[in-house]
Parts: C-alpha cells; sequence; structure tokens
C-alpha cells in the first residue's frame, strides 16, 4: 500500500498498522512505549525495500511521517492537510495537568500557537459504543466542560474543533485555524485546496 498508494493513503495506513501493533489496549506514551514504536516502524522498514525501488521513496517519506498516535483515519488526514498547510510541528494527543490533576487530551496540538485541535468525527455521536449509554446532547455537553477546562490550562489559547468536510474542503480548516491565531501562507492554503481536490476526485494525489 505504502509503495503504490497516494502518500495521504499510506500514511492513513501506516498509522493504523502501527496502532495496532503499539497501541492495541489504547492510548500510552512514555520512554518504553516510543522505543516499541520505532522498533515497530524498523520492521515495516526492513520490508520496504530499497529506497531506489518502485515507489520505495515515496513509501519511506510516509512511514517517517507516520504515528501510533493517531487514534481513527480522520485524525490520520488531519495531520496530512495539517502538513500540506505548512504546518509540521504537531503534537498528537498531547495530555494535559494542571495542579498535578488530568484535565484533559486533545486530538493534536499545535505548541506554537497554543491551539488544541479536536477532529469531530460523526461516529462519536451515532455509535451506541462509544456514546456509552449516553445521549449525544449529553456527549456535547461533556466536550464543552472539558474544552473549559483545557482552556485553564496556560499552555492553551485556543480549542478549535473540525470535521470530515474541514479536511475535504482545506480552506474551511483554515478558517478556523486563523479565528485561533494560526497565520497560514495563502499560497499553502491553495496548494492543499488542489491537493484535496484531486485526492476526494478519485485522481491520484
Amino acid at each position: 500500500m505504502s509503495r503504490t498508494a497516494s502518500f495521504a493513503d499510506a500514511v492513513m495506513c501506516l498509522d493504523a498498522v502501527l496502532r495496532r501493533l503499539v497501541l492495541p489496549d489504547g492510548h500510552r506514551t512514555g520512554a518504553v512505549v516510543q522505543a516499541e514504536f520505532q522498533r515497530a516502524r524498523a520492521r515495516i522498514s526492513s520490508r520496504l525495500g530499497p529506497a531506489s525501488s518502485p515507489g520505495g521513496r515515496t513509501a519511506r517519506r510516509a512511514l517517517e511521517f507516520s504515528s501510533a498516535w493517531a487514534e481513527n483515519g480522520g485524525e490520520s488526514l488531519l495531520r496530512v492537510v495539517l502538513f500540506e498547510l505548512g504546518l509540521s510541528s504537531v503534537e498528537l494527543q498531547k495530555a494535559f495537568e494542571l495542579d498535578g490533576l488530568f484535565v484533559g487530551r486533545c486530538d493534536v496540538f499545535l505548541r506554537a500557537f497554543g491551539v488544541a485541535l479536536e477532529f469531530d468525527g460523526h461516529v462519536k455521536l451515532t455509535d451506541p459504543t462509544m456514546l456509552a449509554g449516553r445521549t449525544p446532547a449529553e456527549v456535547v455537553r461533556q466536550r464543552g466542560r472539558r474544552d473549559r477546562r483545557l482552556l485553564r490550562h496556560p499552555e492553551i489559547r485556543h480549542v478549535v474543533h473540525c470535521e470530515y468536510a474541514d479536511l475535504v474542503f482545506p480552506e474551511r480548516l483554515v478558517e478556523l485555524l486563523r479565528t485561533a491565531g494560526v497565520a497560514i501562507d495563502p499560497r499553502r492554503v491553495s496548494a492543499a485546496a488542489r491537493i484535496a481536490g484531486r485526492r476526494f476526485s478519485g485522481a491520484s494525489a
């Protein structure tokens, strides 16, 4: 897949594989987990063949970009779109504590801007497993309370929520980020929009 697919598709595939290898029981961090991740990525790298092979260079680029900390395909694609917009320095599933107490975890943290970015998949409000007996309204209220807790943390200035359509049309994501003080080069926006147009039209990106 990583040798023949687009960069975005390869990243989504590799992220999913690495998550199953490294974090089969859910989110964990620390030096031990990071070492497991590096070993898993090295095993995959050993099976890609030389960089000079067909698709080898693209495959290795996608593997280098890949992460075990993207919880789903939407988060993987969000990271790809952010990269295309010139925002390559991101932290995934960043947890925050205040006065020694856990206050929340965000999907993507843009440290340079103090922005916690959340990808809101529709499944969070429709999947009975994820709802866990709660109504969609209760999930939304809990999300609001979690956002307010995060905003009390000194490192976080804004919490931004995005959805799948904002990845299909990166201009929408850019507007959300701009309201939070994230400056993005207009040339990057135009380029990302063209890539998204090819990606979602079914053509090769």
